[in-house]
C-alpha cells in the first residue's frame, strides 16, 4: 500500500520544529531546519513491512498548504499520516481535513498535543484518527488495517471514529522495550541536503539514540511522550546509524536529539570509541544535564568530534530547582552545585567544544528577583549561547495539572518563548519582558559584545532569531 507521511508548513509567523519538547513542538530560529527524523524513523517500519512510502516535507521542499496538498495527491496514497504541534495545531487539522476531503483516503495524526488532547482533534471531522504515544509500531498496524479494509478496534495507542460518531479510546500502547529491534531511519525518503543548522556550513541530520527522561521536570514533554524510564540502543546499533548516514548520505553534522545524552557515561564512551574506531568524520553536538557531564567525559566526547553541548540549567534559583526542575543543580545538601556547573561549561572551554545553556523564566512560585538570579548564574556560567524560555505548560505535564482548571491555554501560544500565562508575582507580559531582559542584559555585557563581534554573521543571525521568535501568531 502506498502511504505519504507528512511534516506540514509552518505557521508564516515562525518556524516550527515539531519533534522539540517531546513532540509538542517549538517555533525555532529561521535558520534552523530539522528533518522530520520521527516519520523516518515510522517511515522504515513501514518499508519492513512491505508498504511503499514517501516522506512529505512542506517546509523542505519550501510549499504552503496548497503546495503540500498537491504533492501528496500526486502519491496517489491509501493513506496519509501527518505530524503535529501545539502552536501549529490548527493549520496541521486544516490539511487533514482538505486532504480527507479532497483524496476520500484514511488520514491520521500524531504527536504529543494530540496524543494528550485526542477528543477534540475530531471535533471539525479533521481526521480519521489520532496516534498517542509512541508512533512506530501502532502506525504499522494501522496500515495493516487499512489495507485490509478493517476498522481499528483493538489497535492500541489509537483514537478513532465509529460509523455512528461515536470517538473509541483504545488501551495506551506499551513503550517499545528494545529499541535495538527497530530499523534505522529511512534517510534515503529525505532530501538530506536540505536540512541545517545556524552557524554550521553544509547539511546536517538528527539521531535519536535513546528515549525517556528519569528527571521528571514539571515542564517537560519528553517524559510524556518518552516515559521516566531510560531506553537506549547499544552503541553497537547507533554506530550503524552513524556509518549509514556518513557513508551512505555523505552526512557529517549530526544533532543528536536525545533527552539526556550522557544518562549513562559507560554507553556515551563506547559510542565515542566506535566513531573513532570506525574514523567516521563527524562534527555532533548533544543536549544533556550537567548531573550527568564530568570533565573526563566532555574530554572524550570532544576527541569523537563533539563541536556544541546544550545543558539544561533552567534556573539559578534553589527553590525553583527543587519543585521544577528535576534537581537537575542541586547537590546532595539541597543548594545550587555552582562549582559543578562551573566545572561543565570551563570543560568546554578547554576541550574547544561550544555550550549553550537552556534557561525558562515565569515558573508559578516565581519573582523577579528569582529570574534575576537565574541571569546572574548564567552570566557567571559564560556559556558561547543562552537560550530563554517561557515555562510552558503542555497538556500532561505535572505543570499543567498544577495550572489546569484555573487557567485557559490557547495551544496556538505554546511556541515555547512567548509567555501564556502570567503568576502571583508577574503578568504574562511582565515575563514576556523578563525573557527579553534577560537576552539583553547577557548578549549586550562589553565583553560578550566583543565576543560576538568576532564571527558578524553568527551575531546577525541571533538578532534575526530574537526579533523572529518574539512575533505574534496572526
Amino acid at each position: 500500500m502506498k502511504i505519504v507521511l507528512v511534516n506540514p508548513p509552518s505557521p508564516p509567523e515562525f518556524r516550527v520544529s515539531r519533534g522539540l519538547m517531546g513532540g509538542f513542538g517549538m517555533a525555532v530560529n529561521p535558520g534552523l531546519l530539522y528533518p522530520p527524523i520521527e516519520l523516518a524513523h515510522v517511515a522504515s517500519v513501514l518499508e519492513a513491512a512491505g508498504h511503499e512510502v514517501a516522506i512529505h516535507d512542506s517546509d523542505a521542499a519550501g510549499v504552503d498548504v496548497e503546495g503540500a496538498k498537491k504533492a501528496i495527491a500526486a502519491f496517489q496514497p491509501k493513506l496519509v499520516l501527518v505530524d503535529s504541534s501545539s502552536t501549529s495545531l490548527d493549520q496541521d487539522l486544516a490539511l487533514c481535513r482538505a486532504l480527507r476531503a479532497e483524496l476520500g483516503i484514511p488520514v491520521a495524526i500524531l504527536g504529543s498535543q494530540v496524543t494528550y488532547t485526542p477528543g477534540e482533534i475530531f471535533e471539525r471531522d479533521n481526521v480519521d484518527a489520532v496516534v498517542r504515544g509512541e508512533p512506530e509500531l501502532t502506525v504499522r498496524e494501522i496500515a495493516e488495517r487499512v489495507a485490509a479494509g478493517r476498522d481499528l478496534r483493538g489497535v492500541a495507542g489509537t483514537s478513532w471514529r465509529a460509523p455512528d460518531g461515536q470517538v473509541v479510546h483504545e488501551p495506551e500502547r506499551e513503550k517499545i522495550a528494545k529499541l535495538d529491534d527497530l530499523p534505522i531511519p529511512a534517510r534515503h525518503l529525505l532530501d538530506n541536503q536540505a536540512y541545517r543548522f545556524p552557524g554550521i556550513a553544509g547539511p546536517i541530520t538528527t539521531v535519536k539514540s535513546s528515549r525517556g527522561c528519569p528527571l521528571n521536570c514539571s515542564f517537560c514533554g519528553y517524559t510524556l511522550a518518552q516515559g521516566l524510564r531510560f531506553r537506549f540502543r547499544s552503541p553497537e546499533h547507533v554506530l550503524s546509524e552513524l556509518v549509514d548516514l556518513h557513508r551512505n548520505h555523505g552526512l557529517r553534522h549530526v544533532v543528536f536529539r536525545d533527552p539526556i545524552f550522557t544518562t549513562r557515561k559507560d554507553r556515551v564512551l563506547a559510542i565515542c570509541e566506535g566513531i573513532r574506531r570506525e574514523n567516521l568524520d563527524l562534527e555532533w553536538q548533544c543536549e544533556t544535564a550537567i548531573k550527568v557531564l564530568d570533565r573526563e567525559l566532555i574530554q572524550a566526547m570532544a576527541k569523537a568530534g563533539l563541536r556544541h553541548l546544550s545543558v539544561g540549567v533552567e534556573s539559578g534559583n534553589a527553590e525553583i530547582q527543587r519543585k521544577h526542575c528535576g534537581s537537575k543543580l542541586l547537590d546532595g545538601e539541597k543548594k545550587l552545585d555552582v562549582a559543578r556547573c562551573v566545572e561543565v561549561f570551563d570543560a568546554c572551554r578547554d576541550y574547544g567544544v561550544e555550550s549553550r545553556a537552556f534557561c525558562m523564566v515565569g515558573f508559578p512560585e516565581e519573582t523577579p528577583q528569582m529570574a534575576e538570579e537565574t541571569f546572574a548564574l548564567v552570566e557567571r556560567l559564560d556559556p558561547d549561547q543562552v537560550q530563554f524560555c517561557a515555562v510552558t505548560a503542555y497538556p500532561g505535564t505535572p505543570l499543567y495539572q498544577i495550572l489546569r482548571g484555573t487557567r485557559e491555554f490557547d495551544y496556538a501560544t505554546m511556541t515555547g518563548v512567548h509567555a501564556l500565562e502570567g503568576n502571583e508575582h508577574m503578568t504574562a507580559a511582565e515575563i514576556q519582558e523578563k525573557i527579553k531582559q534577560g537576552y539583553r542584559r547577557f548578549y549586550r555585557r562589553p565583553k560578550r559584545i566583543v565576543r560576538e563581534l568576532r564571527s558578524p554573521a553568527r551575531f546577525a543571525g541571533k538578532v534575526a532569531r530574537y526579533f523572529t521568535l518574539f512575533r505574534s501568531r496572526g
